[in-house]
This record gives structure tokens, C-alpha cells and sequence, in this order.
């Protein structure tokens, strides 16, 4: 990291303390009272200190007296060491609009050129007021009229259909961006590492296709439209001089106060609607937590609870966006204010010029259309404010999961059937969050075509092997082999293509019991499809339901029982053919009957040589395996067949007697 860490204790707490010390910085503190914590100090003033709370995520602004009450004088300091090289690696937020803009730039210069033309067409109405008052009107002209009149319609016509073209254009640049983004923010997401997940709220996950969308409209909408707009307001302003140049004077005075404005708008709609995002993000994953959970919220007579909690939410949105609003009301009335106060200047003094014989009717009032086109792209800068800082914020916010590092497929091999062996834990080392250590120095050889069972309390670290041999998390230290490959080097998803799992949470996806079963597969195989679940005992259960394998099965298995899902879900297992077959607490929900059909089927599949992997609660479930490893606190403290262990009457006979004190060991499968 070319970063030294230094840890620091300040002895007398004040502000010169923090003033002097370079930021960012990690400080310890104690809140409530009584509770360590810690948090990132970013900026420190006369008055305040802003910090990042990691538990929550968010910024907060703290009285400067009130946080060195809650600093210990404990601070972490990073600081850059003799071999660091200052550099950005960040793509800037404008290259990355210009990345995005750049694959439909031929669709966008067509609507830009469309745009432009459509603009530089209006400002014939200004040319006809003049001719119409200066020529037609005192002359009593009526050929020129009838000339003019139908010109102008032409001209009409032609605007209009350059118009259209122009969004029809939009249109369709506005869709492929937004299948370039968001498929491509969801792409991104499916290949992040299952840490990533167990961080971020659903919710907020959602959120970043909302911040997508504004990205979109920025850059294909208003992006198009400000620049158009930019041009206006210099074309009409040449036009001013070309009329009369001190009218034109005249209006420049207004330039330094619009941008006044603009400044303003800068300033507040950018710290009000980056909280707008966060706010309606928390909204949304309070909602999506409290919706899929909704079941857990009846049987515990919650819902005035969570209701408090979302109305919480929902009332902090209603405020922010409450400021949002004034925001606008104050970009509206603001242009509006200063175009109309200098709209009646300008008359004012016109009329003076015209009585003066300086200027004549026509040209005040070609005059006066042409402030129109100078006023109104202008007042559109001031509201377009509000657009550009969502667009900005929406892209930190987007472009910052996008940067996440993927799970790692470059220099992979593809595992091949052949050269599949034991699988071997040598000297593993995990931690979940880089805080809790699960595994340390951990050795276990799972022999192939065998059946291996992982017994032990909950916590024990039997979960973690399962999804360590998946590379759903990556170890610390240490390395595991299938045979004489190292997991590190092999592609996840042929791994993840030879191993079966039935998993503790079954998870369901809405569509037929044949698509939950030949999961991924376009084309499902009947046969093999009915030999599975025969031989597992569940084909009358599901013949028996409405439209039978073509059941929908609703939310995550909604319309089913849990011991139907269970079934499911091992039918999903067998249906890969895997070469390695995991078991987590897969017979938990079954009768005893259920699980003798899935001891069957593991029973065959051992014949085949396929290894197979299971973590079990119920011992009765473990009792023919091959080999039981006995596992506690993530280390390994017994190893052998059920006979051994038991006599030997150690760990494992003591989970024995707690789950069957006054039952008698049948060493047939139960």
C-alpha cells in the first residue's frame, strides 16, 4: 500500500489536537457512556468535525466540544511512506459520461445538428415581427404579407418535422444507453464477490438503476439540450448587437447576476439531493427488508413497528425533498424574476430610442422576440441545475459499485472430471469482514467417492467450508486442492459446474417446479427429470399439484411446504449430475420417510464415486458415512467412522447423548 500506519495517544484533547494532525484519520471513541467505537475523521473547523460513522455509512457534523468529550485521544493516522508515488487512478465523472456518449456519438450528432436547426428556425419569428411591422403594416403591403405569411408556414412545417426527428433520434440513443448501463450495472453486480452482498441492503443495491436513469437523462436529454441552449444564447445575443447594440449592452449587465444564481443553485441543490438519494435508498431498503420478511413480522405482531420505522424514513425523504422543492421554486422564480425585471428595462429604454428615431417599431419589437431566445435557454441553465447535480451525484454513487473489484477470472483453467482427487484444506486461514476468525491453519483431506460428514455446533465453521470448496469467499491464507489443483487457478464457474449444493436457506425462483429444477437450462430434460424424482420419492407430491411439474411454484417457493422446497431443491442438486454433491442440513425438514428416499440417492451416488459432502445437526443423518469429522470453534478436535468416534466417547459421543440421552444407536440409516 506504500501507506505506514501510525497509532497516536494525546494525553490533553483539544482542538490543535485534530487541527494538526492530517486527515483522514481513524479515532477511537466512547458513545452512550460506555460503548467503544470508531470512527473517520474528515474534516476538522472551528466549530465542527465531520466524521464517517461506520455504522451507518453516513457523514455526520459534530459540535467540536461534543466530540472531544467522546474521544479517548486515540487516533490512527495514515501517512504515505518514502516509496509511495501520488497518482489518481479515478476515472473522472465527465470521461466517463464521454465513454458512455462516445458508441452513439453518429445518433447524437444527428439529433444535435436537428436540435440546432430547429432552434435557428425560430428565430424567423423574430425577422417576420420586424418586416411585418417596418413593411407590410405601414405600407399596407399585401403581396409581401401573403409572401411572408406563407414562408413563415413553411418554415413552420419544416421545424416541426426536424423536430421529431430529433426525438425520434433521442429515443433511440436514450435506449441503448440505458441497455448499456443498467445490464451492465446488473452484469457487474452478478460477478461481485459474495462479500459485497453481505454488506450492502438489497434496497440500496436497487437504488443505483434509479441513479442509471438519471445518467441517462443527463446524458441524453439535457446534455443535448444545454448544449443546444449554450448556442442560442450566444446566436440570439449576436443578433442583439446586429439590431441595436445598445440594447444589447444593455442585456449583458444581466449575465453576472444569472450566474450569481447559478452559483447558489450549485451550492444548495448539490448537498440536498445527494441526501435525497440516501434517504430514498434507505426508504427502499427498509421497505424491501420489511416486505420479504413480512411473514416474521405477523407471527411477531410487528407491524406498528415496522411501520414506525418506515414512516421514519418516509417523513425524513418528505422533509429533504421539501427542501428540494424550495430549491426549485427558487431556480423558477429567480429566472423568472430577472427575465421579466429586464425585459421591462429593456422597453423602457427601447420606447426611448424609438421616440429618439434611433431605432423603429419593428426592429424594438424583432427586438424584443429575440430576448426570448436569449432568456429563456438561460432561465432552462438555471432549473437544469437541480438535473446536472443528480446526474453527478447519481454517477459517484453508480460508478463506485461499478469500480468494485470482480471475482477473479483472469489466468483460470477448466476443471476436467478426470483429474478431480481429494479435496484437501492445507494450513486455511479465514476470517468473515476481516474481524472474526473462523479458520486458522486448518488441514482436512475429504476423500474422493466417499461420503464425508461435518458435525459440530452451530458456529463451528461447518458453513464456511462449504462456501470456501465453492470460492463463494476466498481464503487468507493458505490453499485447498480438488486432486493436485489449487482452487485459486481453476474458473469458478467450472468449479461451481461440477458441485451440487442443497443449501440451509433454499432459495426459489418464481416459475414452474421444472424450472426450478433444470435450473439454468434452456431446454430441460423430461427423462431425466422424472428418474430423479422417483428415485427421490417426490413424484406423487408433485403430480398432485395443480398443473403438476408445470406448478408454478410463486415467490421463492411461496405456494410450497417447507420440506417441498427441501425435496426441490436436493432434485435441483442431482439434476447437475454434479461430481461433488453438498448436503447442508438438507434432510432438516423431512419425515423419516422423506429421508430414507434422499439416503437412497446418496447411496447411489457413492457407487458412481462421486464425493459427497455433508454437514449435519442430527446425527442419526451421519451415521454410515465414511468419514465424520467432529468439528468446534473451526477446529477439527475428532476424525473416523461413527463406531470410533462414539466409542471413543469423547466430543462427539457427549453431541450424541445431548440430541438422544435415552435412545439407543441404530447404525441402519434413520
Amino acid at each position: 500500500m506504500n501507506f505506514e500506519i501510525i497509532f497516536q495517544k494525546h494525553k490533553i484533547l483539544d482542538k490543535l489536537d485534530l487541527s494538526k494532525l492530517p486527515l483522514p484519520a481513524i479515532a477511537h471513541v466512547v458513545v452512550n457512556g460506555s460503548l467503544n467505537h470508531y470512527v473517520v475523521v474528515l474534516k476538522v473547523t472551528n466549530s465542527f468535525v465531520t466524521v464517517m460513522d461506520p455504522a451507518d455509512g453516513k457523514i455526520h457534523k459534530k459540535i467540536l466540544s461534543e466530540f472531544i468529550k467522546e474521544w479517548t485521544g486515540v487516533i490512527v493516522l495514515m501517512l504515505p511512506s518514502n516509496t509511495f508515488s501520488k497518482k489518481d487512478e479515478r476515472i473522472s465523472t465527465y470521461k466517463r459520461f464521454w465513454l458512455l456518449l462516445k458508441p452513439h456519438k453518429l445518433v447524437l450528432i444527428q439529433a444535435f445538428v436537428g436540435a440546432i436547426v430547429y432552434t435557428l428556425l425560430g428565430f424567423s419569428t423574430s425577422l417576420f415581427i420586424q418586416k411585418l411591422t417596418d413593411f407590410v403594416l405601414i405600407n399596407e403591403n399585401y403581396r409581401l404579407l401573403n409572401l411572408l405569411g406563407t414562408v413563415m408556414v413553411l418554415l413552420l412545417l419544416v421545424q416541426v418535422l426536424i423536430g421529431v426527428y430529433k426525438d425520434k433520434f433521442l429515443i433511440k440513443s436514450g435506449q441503448q444507453i440505458d441497455l448499456q448501463l443498467i445490464l451492465g450495472y446488473y452484469k457487474h453486480l452478478l460477478k461481485l464477490p459474495q462479500q459485497f452482498f453481505n454488506t450492502m441492503r438489497v434496497g440500496e443495491i436497487i437504488s443505483r438503476i434509479n441513479d442509471a436513469v438519471k445518467i441517462r437523462t443527463f446524458i441524453n436529454d439535457i446534455s443535448l439540450n444545454l448544449m443546444v441552449d449554450v448556442l442560442t444564447i450566444f446566436f440570439s445575443f449576436g443578433l442583439m448587437f446586429f439590431f441595436y447594440w445598445k440594447l444589447a449592452i444593455i442585456m449583458s449587465l444581466c449575465i453576472p447576476l444569472y450566474f450569481f444564481v447559478y452559483l447558489v443553485l450549485n451550492r444548495l441543490n448539490r448537498r440536498t439531493e445527494r441526501t435525497v438519494m440516501e434517504q430514498n435508498a434507505d426508504l427502499e431498503s427498509q421497505l424491501v427488508e420489511s416486505l420479504n420478511s413480512i411473514e416474521t413480522i405477523k407471527q411477531f405482531g410487528m407491524e406498528t413497528h415496522a411501520n414506525a420505522k418506515t414512516e421514519i424514513r418516509f417523513v425524513q425523504l418528505l422533509k429533504t425533498g421539501y427542501k428540494s422543492s424550495l430549491n426549485s421554486i427558487f431556480s423558477i422564480t429567480s429566472g423568472m424574476f430577472l427575465t421579466q425585471i429586464f425585459t421591462i428595462v429593456l422597453l423602457w429604454k427601447g420606447s426611448y430610442y424609438v421616440i429618439g428615431k434611433e431605432i423603429t417599431i419593428g426592429e424594438l419589437l424583432s427586438f424584443f422576440a429575440i430576448i426570448g431566445y436569449f432568456t429563456a435557454p438561460v432561465s432552462k441553465l438555471l432549473q437544469s441545475n437541480k438535473e446536472i447535480q443528480n446526474a453527478l451525484i447519481a454517477a459517484d454513487r453508480l460508478f463506485e459499485i461499478i469500480d468494485l473489484e470482480r471475482e477473479k477470472f483472469e489466468n483460470k483453467v477448466e476443471i476436467e472430471k478426470d483429474k478431480l482427487g481429494d479435496i484437501i484444506f492445507k494450513n486455511v486461514s479465514f476470517t468473515y469482514n476481516h474481524s472474526i476468525q473462523v479458520l486458522d491453519q486448518f488441514n482436512l483431506n475429504i476423500p474422493k467417492g466417499k461420503v464425508t460428514s461435518i458435525v459440530g455446533e452451530s458456529g463451528s465453521g461447518k458453513s464456511t467450508l462449504i462456501n470456501l470448496i465453492q470460492k463463494i469467499y476466498t481464503i487468507q491464507d493458505g490453499n485447498i486442492y480438488i486432486g493436485k489443483l489449487d482452487l485459486n487457478y481453476i474458473e469458478n464457474s467450472s468449479l461451481r459446474n461440477i458441485v451440487g449444493i442443497v443449501p440451509q436457506k433454499i432459495d426459489l425462483f418464481s416459475g414452474s417446479i421444472i424450472e426450478n429444477i433444470a435450473l439454468g437450462d434452456y431446454s430441460p430434460k423430461m427423462d431425466l427429470i422424472l428418474e430423479i424424482c422417483t428415485r427421490l420419492g417426490i413424484i406423487n407430491f408433485i403430480e398432485e399439484l395443480p398443473n403438476g411439474f408445470n406448478t408454478h411454484v410463486g415467490q421463492n417457493g411461496s405456494v410450497l411446504s417447507g420440506g417441498q422446497k427441501q425435496r426441490i431443491a436436493i432434485a435441483r442438486a442431482l439434476y447437475k449430475k454434479p461430481e461433488i454433491l453438498i448436503l447442508d442440513e438438507a434432510t432438516s425438514s423431512l419425515d423419516s420417510k422423506s429421508e430414507s428416499f434422499i439416503q437412497n440417492a446418496v447411496a447411489i451416488l457413492r457407487q458412481e464415486n462421486k464425493t459427497i459432502l455433508i454437514i449435519a445437526h442430527r446425527l442419526s443423518t451421519v451415521i454410515n458415512s465414511d468419514k465424520i469429522v467432529v468439528l468446534k470453534n473451526g477446529k477439527i478436535l475428532e476424525e473416523g467412522a461413527h463406531e470410533t468416534l462414539y466409542d471413543n466417547k469423547n466430543y462427539y459421543y457427549d453431541l450424541w447423548q445431548a440430541q438422544l440421552p435415552k435412545r439407543n444407536i441404530n447404525l441402519e440409516y434413520i
